[in-house]
């Protein structure tokens, strides 16, 4: 159980997919309302930072949230949407997190396109976490999605490109180097792990975390 779980850096990990499963019912409840990704940092960061006393045990724990956080590697800079750090004692744990939101319709009220952009983008998440982790810019990593399109969970069918970039639930992603262009863009995606989508839905919301 997450409470008595000794070890801060596993503790954590759960809190984290208790905050997401928090967020969810408010989402899927209508409690929160969320229209693109900024809007979705900021809710999941304040559920996340209100979490983090209750689960602080020791004197020598510390959790940090930043939002966009540049960090370096290979000679490259990147911004992760959330990065966290856990400090016990002299030693650190880090996490980053990506976040991915697709809405139908925009807070206008018009209708969003780029539905194939935003499976890319997916993609694209994927292999910037496993490089975080590979680069040792983390020990771990998580990606968490929401949608409110049911043909990108449930697809009728998948014979367009922009399925190669399948998100749809119960796919398994296998290690596979990815190239199919999207949106008139050369692609190269590297993919080393295996990952299996499985959503849920809350409400009208679709949730995903891998």
């Amino acid at each position: 159980m997450i409470f008595n779980e000794i070890d801060i850096n596993k503790r954590f990990d759960k809190v984290i997919k208790t905050a997401w499963e928090v967020f969810q019912c408010k989402v899927g409840n209508g409690l929160i309302n969320i229209y693109k990704e900024a809007s979705m940092q900021l809710q999941f960061a304040y559920i996340l930072q209100n979490l983090i006393p209750v689960f602080i045990y020791e004197k020598d724990e510390n959790v940090d949230i930043q939002l966009e956080k540049t960090v370096y590697y290979n000679g490259t800079s990147s911004e992760v949407d959330m990065f966290v750090i856990i400090t016990k004692g002299n030693n650190e744990y880090k996490i980053c997190i990506e976040m991915k939101c697709y809405r139908e319709f925009a807070a206008s009220g018009g209708k969003r396109g780029a539905t194939d952009i935003f499976m890319k983008d997916v993609y694209v998440d994927i292999e910037k976490l496993e490089n975080y982790k590979n680069n040792n810019v983390c020990q771990n990593t998580f990606l968490i999605i929401m949608n409110d399109l049911e043909n990108l969970i449930n697809p009728k069918k998948t014979d367009t490109k922009c399925w190669d970039y399948n998100i749809s639930n119960d796919f398994i992603l296998y290690p596979k180097h990815l190239t199919t262009p999207i949106g008139g863009k050369e692609i190269s995606i590297k993919i080393n792990n295996q990952y299996n989508f499985k959503w849920t839905k809350f409400g009208k919301y679709y949730f995903l975390m891998l």
